[in-house]
């Protein structure tokens, strides 16, 4: 069976299990003052449970009924927009088995070096222990991720989104311009992420963007200020959320709302015995969405607190 098929398939068994499909990330909340809705984010797929960047996570990442699918995005030697974590290959491929010579005088392989007809030889591998043991998947095109998502809109009937990362602009000339230019060609919910904040203020798109916090002075309010001036949302580090709470206030007064990164079963916070006391933390601040290796249990967990969010029914609905 070929990954799409894989993919596909993961999608297809798990999909009727879904109670509620989730929306542009907090776009819904609870009436009557209740708790928040927390939108789940497939982030990089569900890589807790298959190699991240992959069609087949995604597609487990939809199927377990993550309203957002989250793929890094970077260039390849001749232009094409992949779904990728890292600048470099060696970390999550067998780039260093398949092309031995072809490393930087660093040491290291990075994807600005390869078409993606070489890349297509490549296998994703597992780069974190205990986790998927197998490198039988290959790095997609976004536009591939697209299709994917769109392709399973139409077949379940719900509006998940799409939550691409620019990853590096500043080393990646055209980054932004190519996939705005790829998700044009798309009737999804977007949501552009980007650490790079002169890069994301100023992409030339009506599209919303996230601001991701790349140090505590973004959290100031000043910061703040200048963030809500060209995005409608931050993602924070959950460390920074546990620590000062009042971080989702300060954002929400300037109409800002808050994703939070990265909720891991297998990795906890220092501070926290369980995933559902994380959650159950996160929800408590007020947070709107957060991203997670684990939809699935972090949606079991938000259902269990009462914040688990309706499905959208319209494209581009306000991403609050």
């Amino acid at each position: 069976m070929t990954p799409l098929r894989v993919a596909l398939a993961a999608a297809v068994v798990l999909a009727p299990s879904i109670t509620a499909g989730q929306g542009p990330a907090g776009s819904a909340a609870a009436a009557g003052g209740g708790p928040a809705c927390l939108e789940v984010i497939a982030h990089r797929g569900a890589s807790g449970y298959l190699p991240e960047h992959t069609l087949p996570a995604y597609a487990l990442g939809y199927g377990q009924g993550a309203g957002w699918i989250e793929p890094d995005v970077v260039l390849t030697a001749d232009g094409v927009a992949i779904a990728l974590h890292d600048v470099t290959l060696d970390r999550t491929t067998d780039v260093a088995e398949r092309y031995p010579d072809r490393a930087r005088e660093d040491g290291r392989y990075y994807a600005a070096d390869f078409t993606f007809a070489e890349l297509e030889r490549l296998r994703v591998v597992e780069s974190r222990p205990g986790r998927f043991p197998h490198a039988t998947f290959r790095v997609p095109r976004l536009t591939e991720v697209l299709d994917l998502v769109e392709g399973l809109n139409r077949t379940t009937g719900r509006r998940a989104g799409v939550y691409p990362e620019l990853k590096s602009p500043d080393i990646q000339p055209g980054l932004g311009e190519t996939v705005l230019d790829a998700l044009a060609g798309y009737d999804l919910p977007i949501l552009i992420q980007s650490f790079d904040a002169a890069a994301l203020a100023a992409l030339v798109t009506d599209l919303p963007r996230v601001q991701l916090i790349a140090s505590p002075a973004q959290l100031e309010p000043a910061g703040l200020d200048e963030i809500a001036g060209y995005a409608v949302a931050i993602g924070a580090p959950t460390v920074l959320i546990y620590r000062d709470p009042a971080i989702v206030a300060r954002a929400h007064e300037r109409d800002l709302a808050v994703h939070a990164y990265t909720l891991r079963a297998d990795q906890l916070a220092p501070e926290f015995d369980s995933l559902a006391a994380e959650v159950e933390a996160l929800i408590a601040a007020g947070v709107d969405a957060v991203f997670t290796d684990h939809p699935d249990q972090v949606l079991a967990l938000a259902a269990a607190h009462g914040a688990a969010c309706s499905p959208a029914s319209e494209a581009g609905a306000d991403p609050r």
